[in-house]
């Protein structure tokens, strides 16, 4: 800044005449202050005149980056949490285009110890530090931290920059709630800024700028093990390179196309068929969470992807018009020694719709049936599960089961005629354990639904049942 600046008339600078630096625009004076790069020296401008004194605290950018002291040298954390609560109080601009807080380098160990003493920033700080963005910024970027491992953002809604600015090297968790973000700068940061991430979660994201034309973000991690993502609208994903991947969950609206991952073992996903998995995909799986929708009759593309899971979790929601498209996907499911079944929607019989599902599925060692809903609004008479045949068992075989868990048991009928049905078709020479549960909020099964329990039940079919109650669980064996 020039030395040889005219003042006038008592200004800020001294002497006797008008002070030219007040009168200065003040988009100029923004101009000279941002140029100078640091906050502490833009406040400091304060001395050169009246109007400079509060000038700084209008700046449409704020860096508040470590030290921010005058001194030279290391600062304590302490210092610089202060000197970041008086600038963010001092200032008084309504609106703010940028706002970067950033740690200054912790100190080394001492004596002679190698490595750095880690910062902690209080949450009640950090609280403080969001309310005042959200009350003037629209678009956050995130500061490298390299000492952080595990790091969780609620962001409700604002734009998150990932731009390159170091590596946040141990980071091994990454939770990030609400937030926009820029689809190749989520690669990039992914990819190539966090070494260690094992566990990344993205819930309820917009991407303002897609990857390409066919995605709108893509991930590729060579340390990253567990991936989810959800979204309120329909969100494509790309996972590639992922070699140690093993547990991938899909929610929302979220399509996915998953290659290079052949250690996956665990899949979570909501609607099958909106999903793509490449042939360096294991074709068998530990668990495999489906949730589906079969509303109506006209079913989506779709192709078997997983031959056969250990444990396979089924969520179906089966709408008046569309069973004929619940019995054409479940076809397509894989085989599984485990199955659990979650069924929702009340036009349907229920026998019917598990006799399906198990008619070619012959090697089930345990199953759990979630929910027994019952027909409130039956289907027409003309509906598959009433046709003759569809409670058909002859070509059931259950002789590899050995358990039965059913949660929310009633005594329906159909309930009962289910369990009649499964006990029929099972090994006599195995021994099958029954477990019914109940919550305490509904009736308990009468004295006539018990006797009829016993009359199917063989002499080496233990039953257990549990009785829900304020938290404890009493057992009765029958």
């Amino acid at each position: 800044m020039d030395d040889h600046v005219e003042t006038e008339h008592g200004g800020g600078c001294g002497g006797g005449g008008r002070d030219r630096l007040s009168g200065l625009p003040e988009d100029l004076i923004h101009g000279i202050l941002l140029r100078l790069g640091s906050l502490p020296a833009a406040a400091r401008t304060s001395g050169l005149s009246r109007r400079w004194r509060h000038v700084w605290a209008t700046l449409p950018e704020l860096d508040l980056v470590g030290p921010l002291h005058p001194d030279p040298g290391p600062q304590p954390i302490s210092s610089f949490l202060r000197a970041v609560d008086a600038a963010l109080a001092a200032y008084t601009a309504p609106t703010l285009a940028h706002l970067a807080i950033a740690m200054p380098e912790p100190p080394p160990l001492r004596p002679n110890g190698s490595g750095f003493v880690p910062f902690h920033v209080p949450g009640p700080r950090v609280s403080s530090w969001l309310r005042f963005a959200a009350a003037r910024v629209d678009e956050l970027e995130l500061p490298p931290c390299g000492t952080a491992k595990e790091m969780a953002l609620f962001l409700e809604g604002f734009v998150l920059r990932l731009r390159p600015a170091g590596l946040f090297a141990d980071l091994t968790i990454l939770t990030i709630h609400s937030a926009a973000m820029d689809g190749p700068e989520l690669a990039a940061f992914v990819s190539a800024m966090c070494p260690r991430l094992t566990d990344l979660t993205l819930r309820d994201i917009a991407i303002v700028r897609c990857f390409d034309a066919r995605h709108d973000a893509s991930i590729r991690s060579a340390s990253l093990r567990r991936l989810d993502v959800s979204h309120k609208r329909v969100f494509c994903l790309a996972v590639s390179a992922a070699p140690m991947l093993e547990t991938f969950v899909a929610s929302s609206l979220v399509q996915a196309r998953v290659s290079g991952a052949p250690k996956l073992a665990v899949a979570e996903l909501h609607r099958l068929h909106r999903h793509h998995f490449g042939e360096d995909v294991p074709r068998r799986l530990r668990r495999l969470d489906v949730s589906q929708c079969f509303v109506t009759e006209v079913a989506p593309p779709r192709e078997r992807r997983f031959d056969h899971v250990d444990e396979l979790r089924l969520s179906a929601l089966i709408g008046m018009q569309g069973y004929n498209n619940f019995l054409d996907d479940a076809n397509n499911l894989p085989m599984c020694e485990t199955l659990s079944v979650q069924l929702t929607g009340d036009h349907h019989g229920l026998v019917p719709t598990m006799l399906h599902l198990l008619r070619r599925r012959d090697g089930i060692k345990k199953l759990v049936l979630e929910t027994c809903p019952k027909m409130a609004n039956p289907c027409s008479l003309a509906c598959s599960c009433r046709l003759p045949g569809s409670n058909n068992v002859d070509n059931i075989s259950l002789d590899s089961l050995e358990e039965i868990e059913i949660n929310w048991f009633t005594g329906a009928d159909d309930q009962v005629e289910l369990l009649k049905v499964l006990t029929s078709r099972c090994s006599t020479t195995k021994v099958t354990s029954l477990e019914i549960n109940k919550s305490n909020a509904g009736p308990s099964p009468s004295e006539d639904v018990l006797e009829k329990m016993f009359s199917f039940c063989r002499q080496n079919l233990r039953i257990r049942f549990h009785v829900l109650s304020d938290g404890m669980v009493a057992v009765l064996l029958l």
